[in-house]
């Protein structure tokens, strides 16, 4: 019971037995059952897994403060959106079309301050989500 199998770069065929390749293959598998019964401590061991810190981080401090920036100019963007709304929803009576699309400006300016808000707590949930399954 032989097969034709190729051989390294070399391009020459050779006959191999199929069941030398299942010894080889049972020597294998032996061996990496023998590492993990002999080292449990190690292969079974608990990766530490510290909450995320910037401390350390080059430019760490950065980061946090660009991200401070992004926020405040996010919810400056949703004031400055509310009080167009809410001027074009006024002076136009509320009936006219653009007295619609002003309440769709006071009505995005609310949605993205209350996103901008949530943020933070979103991620922190969903991180410790990911975290405490694994």
């Amino acid at each position: 019971m032989c097969e034709t199998i190729e051989v390294g770069d070399t391009g020459r065929r050779g006959s191999v037995p199929a069941s030398s390749r299942r010894s080889r293959v049972a020597v294998s598998a032996a061996a990496l059952f023998a590492a993990v019964v002999t080292l449990p401590g190690r292969a079974f061991a608990q990766i530490a897994d510290p909450p995320p810190s910037n401390a350390g981080l080059p430019g760490g401090a950065l980061i946090t403060q660009v991200i401070g920036w992004g926020k405040w100019v996010g919810l400056t963007v949703c004031v400055l959106a509310m009080v167009f709304g809410a001027a074009t929803w006024r002076g136009m009576g509320g009936n006219s079309g653009r007295g619609v699309e002003g309440k769709a400006y006071v009505g995005a300016g609310a949605l993205g301050a209350m996103i901008i808000g949530l943020a933070v707590i979103a991620v922190n949930t969903l991180y410790s989500a990911g975290n405490a399954g694994g």
